[in-house]
């Protein structure tokens, strides 16, 4: 706690820079689908989103992104088409991460079995992601006939169903998701890899301030590091203590001399990743809620 309680105001800046860096790399993916929504909102709906998925199960979080993005005047359809696309950008680069992870560390002579068994395994479902937008971007028709289909097997039962309004509504929704990804598809994943790396740096940056020496752990290990075991935060709650000591364990700190530092450096570094970004989410959430009430109040007067 010594070295958390000794943080300089230069290393307090440079950390509030990368999670600037970081808050908009998360949101610019959204921000790229509706162009219309703008960064400053995206980011707000990101920081909100984020809040509730800390503390409410998957798709609270998704639900209330919708929310937001239709009370800024984004259709239905033209927000779940954004959402989904974020999410699936975001998990192709969570996998393709030990991939590229694995590249670095051949440049750098690190790399390990280890290593490969991990980027291959990954490298197999960013593969698969990438095949299900890329038929998303051209399958419209088979997906009508699909929701004709399932939507004519459920109406035996609920007469209100109309096959041909899910059929419609279904061709319109991956239409605009293939249109969507076909002419933005690749930058949002490349904005995505930029967060993972900048994620990086900021647990570089947290390493080195709290104390570890790069002759203990060199930036290039700390980097590959984090690549090579990104995949782990897909659990919940951004994979506290499992992805901590995964880290530690492939930078080879724990019991070493360095592994107060370490730890010391792993806490610095979930300030920055959630709590700074929890802590923004309340601001950004506490505001759009009191316009929406400003909202609603105002016919009424």
């Amino acid at each position: 706690w010594d070295e958390l309680r000794e943080l300089s105001p230069l290393q307090i800046g440079a950390l509030l820079v990368f999670i600037a860096v970081r808050q908009f790399l998360n949101a610019f993916p959204v921000a790229l689908f509706l162009p219309e929504l703008g960064v400053r909102r995206a980011v707000a709906g990101d920081l909100s989103a984020s809040l509730v998925a800390f503390v409410a199960p998957s798709p609270t979080d998704a639900v209330l992104r919708a929310t937001m993005l239709n009370s800024w005047g984004i259709r239905a359809s033209d927000a779940l088409s954004a959402i989904t696309l974020n999410s699936m950008t975001y998990y192709v680069a969570r996998f393709t991460a030990p991939v590229l992870g694995l590249i670095v560390a051949v440049i750098a002579g690190i790399a390990t079995s280890g290593y490969a068994y991990t980027a291959l395994s990954s490298g197999v479902v960013s593969v698969f992601l990438i095949a299900l937008l890329v038929l998303a971007a051209r399958g419209e028709n088979p997906a009508g006939a699909a929701a004709f289909a399932l939507a004519t097997y459920v109406s035996r039962f609920f007469s209100s169903i109309k096959p041909s309004r899910w059929r419609d509504w279904t061709t319109k929704f991956v239409k605009t998701v293939g249109a969507t990804t076909r002419t933005k598809g690749i930058p949002a994943v490349v904005t995505s890899l930029g967060l993972v790396l900048a994620e990086a740096t900021l647990l570089m940056l947290s390493m080195r301030f709290a104390g570890v020496p790069s002759s203990a752990a060199s930036a290039v290990a700390i980097y590959v590091a984090l690549l090579i075991s990104y995949p782990l935060t897909a659990l919940p709650f951004a994979a506290i203590g499992v992805l901590d000591a995964a880290l530690i364990s492939l930078l080879a700190l724990n019991g070493g001399p360095y592994e107060a530092q370490a730890v010391a450096g792993m806490i610095i570094c979930r300030v920055c990743w959630q709590l700074v970004p929890l802590m923004l989410g309340v601001v950004t959430l506490s505001v759009w809620r009191l316009e929406q009430a400003k909202k609603s109040a105002a016919p009424q007067a």
